[in-house]
């Protein structure tokens, strides 16, 4: 005389681990029959106490599809798999099979599938405890070795926690790549982060923004209403525009509110060029630069102002930590002017044709370079030196 088995699955909707199939022929004199539900109706403690009874007093067989065979085939071909696996696990094979659901499966039995199967047939209702004590336990695992992602808890299913932990950490090696959520997580973190490179000129950018393209997404703020007089401001603009069409990234332009350079700036105007005023006008520019890489969600911003020669690099990256306490985005850590940064911006201007610039913008370094001016052709006409 044939024997029927029930089958059930574990394990079809979760973000991470496998799916886990049992195959269950249960003795007639089990003595929990009664006991026997639907494992989704039962306690933890529950199930694991009728997993034993259940082995104890069945001919069964458990089998499991992996996450990447999840990938590969779908969930549901995973599972039709993860059924063969059981039945092929058992030490002896049954005649007829009672399946939960109505997927229809290609299997080596001839079978029924009854909707709320596991509900209604006690068979079922054991392959459904052992297929689902068996990935839990499983699950427990493999929390020892992805404890960031508490998989202890919710066994791989899309919880709020899970899905931050993803956010957090990104996919490992047992997620389901293929499920939307893990998905569009994995291609959301293999893009490269966003950075707000503030830029005071042209020249200055191009080898930046060739050095940081490598590992950033970058967009460009012209912010600088230290520059003097209008008409350098605009041919600077007009300069900056010209680069980034070239490099088809966003360009953002920020105001040209002069007055409030000066009220920042004036109680400094008496110190020389790379003084405190300068560093006040840095911190003026880089302060809006981290304030709007806040508001647009990016991970970075940094500025260009450290691949001249004459900028001290250890102010600038001063600023630029005390904005990321401020506004909890990133400095990019870089002197620009190192790895030959400011001689790569200089072959680079001359090959875009920039115009460059020999006063740092502001009305204070333009009277400075003309006194020097000045003053080198005055000596060099009386010819001292």
């Amino acid at each position: 005389m044939g024997k029927t088995a029930g089958i059930d699955e574990a394990g079809r909707g979760p973000w991470a681990g496998p799916v886990v199939a049992a195959c269950v022929i249960l003795k007639n004199d089990i003595p929990v029959m009664d006991e026997i539900k639907d494992s989704k109706q039962l306690s933890p403690k529950k199930r694991d106490e009728l997993y034993d009874i259940i082995k104890n007093n069945s001919i069964y067989g458990i089998g499991v599809a992996s996450n990447k065979e999840i990938d590969r085939f779908g969930i549901v071909k995973a599972t039709e798999l993860a059924m063969k696996r059981a039945i092929e696990h058992m030490p002896e094979k049954p005649t007829f099979l009672l399946i939960d659901g109505r997927d229809r499966f290609d299997l080596p039995i001839r079978y029924n599938s009854i909707v709320n199967g596991d509900q209604k047939v006690k068979s079922i209702s054991a392959a459904s405890i052992l297929a689902k004590v068996w990935r839990d336990r499983y699950m427990q695992l493999v929390a020892d070795i992805y404890p960031q992602y508490g998989f202890e808890k919710h066994k791989g299913y899309g919880t709020k926690e899970h899905l931050e932990a993803l956010k957090r950490h990104g996919p490992c090696e047992i997620h389901r790549f293929s499920f939307k959520p893990v998905k569009k997580i994995q291609e959301e973190r293999s893009k490269k982060p966003k950075l707000l490179l503030h830029a005071c000129c042209a020249p200055c950018a191009t080898s930046v923004i060739e050095r940081l393209k490598e590992k950033y997404d970058v967009e460009v703020f012209f912010y600088n209403p230290n520059i003097h007089p209008k008409r350098e401001y605009a041919t600077r603009l007009d300069e900056i525009k010209r680069l980034c069409d070239y490099h088809k990234i966003n360009l953002t332009i920020g105001d040209y509110d002069i007055d409030k350079w000066f009220k920042t700036a004036k109680i400094f105007k008496l110190e020389p060029e790379g003084g405190k005023r300068c560093t006040v006008c840095y911190a003026m520019r880089m302060f809006e630069t981290a304030k709007l890489a806040n508001k647009k969600g990016f991970d970075y911003f940094t500025t260009t102002l450290s691949v001249s020669p004459l900028k001290d690099y250890e102010r600038i990256k001063r600023v630029g930590e005390q904005l990321t306490l401020k506004f909890g985005v990133k400095f990019e850590d870089t002197d620009f002017k190192k790895r030959d940064g400011f001689k790569r911006s200089v072959e680079l201007s001359r090959k875009f044709g920039f115009y460059r610039q020999d006063y740092c913008g502001c009305v204070y370094s333009n009277f400075e370079i003309k006194r020097k001016r000045k003053n080198d052709e005055r000596i060099s006409s009386s010819g001292i030196g």
